[in-house]
């Protein structure tokens, strides 16, 4: 007899953002900070060009070709306005939340569940480095929480 397992539990809060987008201005998202090679703007859409390709891996798709880590990298380094950022930030929620949805209905029995799997590892893994990278440049910059302040933060909307 065969059980499938289901892996909600497992990814739960594996792609938590902890609101690292949430009030993300020109001003915050542009400085390129000492001895740090990339802004957080230059992340954020790295990071959108990257779940867009992982995103068509899970669904299913083939790519129109393989993209490098490099090829993600190619957003100009200043948006043109704040619509710029607004939509970014848009655009990157909806790929976290399409990632939630099928994480969280991943079933072993399913086709593909081995790549799948490891696809969601990777990209939690992945998303997991750039929001520490993205956190630290907050920090840096005075305006996210420290430590100690981060449970009152998150429980604030």
């Amino acid at each position: 007899m065969i059980i499938a397992m289901q892996f909600e539990s497992l990814f739960n809060e594996a792609f938590d953002t902890f609101k690292v987008f949430n009030g993300l201005s020109i001003d915050i998202a542009t400085p390129v900070m000492p001895g740090t090679p990339k802004n957080i703007w230059q992340i954020l859409n790295h990071l959108i060009l990257w779940q867009e390709n992982q995103l068509l891996l899970l669904e299913g798709h083939t790519p129109e070709k393989d993209i490098s880590e490099m090829e993600t990298w190619i957003k100009p380094e200043v948006p043109n306005g704040q619509k710029d950022i607004n939509k970014a930030v848009s655009t990157f929620e909806e790929q976290i939340g399409k990632v939630k949805t099928i994480a969280s209905s991943l079933s072993s029995n399913e086709l593909n569940f081995e790549s799948k799997f490891k696809i969601l590892l990777e990209m939690a893994t992945h998303l997991s480095f750039h929001l520490g990278e993205i956190i630290l440049l907050r920090r840096q910059c005075g305006n996210y929480p420290m430590p100690e302040e981060m449970p009152a933060f998150l429980k604030k909307d």
